[in-house]
Formats: structure tokens, C-alpha cells, sequence
């Protein structure tokens, strides 16, 4: 896909009909608005998905929130856009660099893509969505950090609204959570045997244990295709949470997936 057409095509929109769209995919929240720490695009080609806020909340910047809600403003907004402000939350600076490796993350997947080399970091986190599972502020990822709305809606939101040609997932005992298991694959939510992986790659650049990259090719209601993954392990947690290791793992798997994509491999 060019994506540079399709961002393009999402810019071009008419304000009206952008606006539109936004309130559609808000509604469609669990809350009466779009939850707080997850940044969206209104027509995403790439899906983050993570578990819960975190627990590595930046002072500064959780009183520059407060500060900007109290005069009626949006401080590290996450609300669907077109193109991700200034302020977005994708650029929330906390303490285990969670929202850098996945800025890295998003622009290195663009990047792999014709016509796309030069892409800025800002266009492709523009065409990137974040979505969590839960809304608490864990430090851990486990069943007692997701809620059954949030895994209900992100599987629908992938099965019914939005056709992503990669989602990423940070997680994968969570899915295999006999509970968590029912609520994603709902009647209205993506199916996917979250047991029984279509493709595993183990991640070669790491030497000291046995980490592997778990992957499944779907299609949702709307008969697009798209390939799900689930990351080695989460970005903020050892030994990913190295940056050099981290940036090696985005490598591997972004070579291999442009590799499969263009049919060299």
C-alpha cells in the first residue's frame, strides 16, 4: 500500500467529514470519551496494542496536563486525528522510554515501505494508533490489568472499523487468559486462536535466553488482511528494555516482515 497517498487522502478530507469520523470512533468507546493514553489515528495503517497506562508517570508533564484541563485544553492529546499534534501522546516523556521505542517503532515500519524512505517520525505516528487493554496504571502485565470493555472493543475496532496491515501486540500470556480469551473473540470481535500461533520467529539478535515473536494472519469482517504479532516481550521490560536491544528487535522483525511483503522471502 502507498501509504503516502493515504495519508495524503486523510488530509485532504474535508473538516467536516474528519470531525465526523473522530465522534464515530469516540463513540464507540467503553466511556463517554476517548480514553486518556492512547493515541489515534482516524484510519490507522499500523495498531499498537499494550496493556495498561503504565506506572511511570512524568511529574512535569502530569501537571502540564492538569494545568491545560483546567483552561479547557488537551495536554498530550490522544483523541483521533489526522495529523498528531505537537502535544500528542505518543510523545510522552516517561521515565522507561515506553512512547520513544514506539515513535522508533512506527516510523521504522514506514519506513520499509516505497515510496516512503525519507518519512518524517511525525507521519508515521500519524498513521499509528495506541490502544490499551485496560485504563489502570500498572507496572505489570497481567489479567488483573486488562477490563473486559477495553478487550471487547479494541478486537471489535480491529474486526469491524479499522483494516491495519500490522498490529502489534505487548502480551501474550494476558490472551491466553482463558477469560481474556472469550472476551476478544466475541461475535463482534476479531477471531484469532491466540493459543496456537500461525508463524514463530525466534529473536536471533538476542543471544542470552530464548525469546520469540508470535504471529497470526487474519482477515476481518470487512475481508481486509492483516498480520498480527506479538512482541518478544514489553518494551519496558528486561531485556527489551535496553534500547540497543529493543532497536535490534524492531530490525529483525521489520526487515523480515517488508522482506514477506514484497515477496522476497
Amino acid at each position: 500500500m502507498n501509504y503516502f497517498e493515504h495519508l495524503r487522502s486523510l488530509e485532504s478530507l474535508p473538516l467536516v467529514e474528519k470531525q465526523r469520523r473522530k465522534d464515530e470512533l469516540i463513540r464507540t468507546a467503553p466511556g463517554s470519551q476517548w480514553p486518556d493514553g492512547m493515541p489515534a489515528s482516524i484510519d490507522p495503517k499500523l495498531v499498537l496494542v499494550g496493556v495498561s497506562y503504565g506506572n511511570a508517570p512524568n511529574r512535569e508533564a502530569e501537571e502540564a496536563r492538569k494545568e491545560a484541563r483546567r483552561t479547557g485544553g488537551d495536554y498530550f492529546y490522544s483523541a483521533p486525528c489526522v495529523i498528531k499534534p505537537d502535544n500528542s501522546h505518543f510523545c510522552y516523556p516517561d521515565s522507561t522510554r515506553y512512547w520513544d521505542k514506539l515513535r522508533h517503532l512506527s516510523e521504522s515500519f514506514f519506513k520499509r515501505h516505497w515510496p516512503w524512505p525519507s518519512i518524517t517520525e511525525n507521519q508515521a505516528i500519524s498513521l499509528t494508533t495506541h490502544l490499551n487493554l485496560g485504563t489502570g496504571s500498572a507496572g505489570s502485565a497481567t489479567r488483573l490489568d486488562v477490563e473486559e470493555p477495553y478487550v471487547r472493543w479494541v478486537s471489535r475496532l480491529l474486526n469491524e472499523i479499522h483494516s491495519p496491515d500490522l498490529v502489534i501486540l505487548f502480551g501474550y500470556r494476558i490472551l491466553q487468559n482463558n477469560e481474556v480469551y472469550l472476551w476478544w473473540n466475541h461475535d463482534s470481535g476479531l477471531p484469532v486462536n491466540w493459543r496456537r500461533p500461525d508463524k514463530t520467529h525466534g529473536f536471533s539478535s538476542y543471544t542470552k535466553g530464548h525469546l520469540t515473536f508470535r504471529e497470526w494472519s487474519v482477515r476481518n469482517s470487512n475481508r481486509h488482511l492483516m498480520r498480527l504479532v506479538i512482541w518478544p516481550n514489553h518494551p519496558s521490560r528486561p531485556p527489551l528494555s535496553d534500547w540497543s536491544i529493543w532497536e535490534n528487535s524492531v530490525n529483525q522483525y521489520m526487515d523480515k516482515y517488508a522482506n514477506q511483503v514484497n515477496g522476497a522471502s
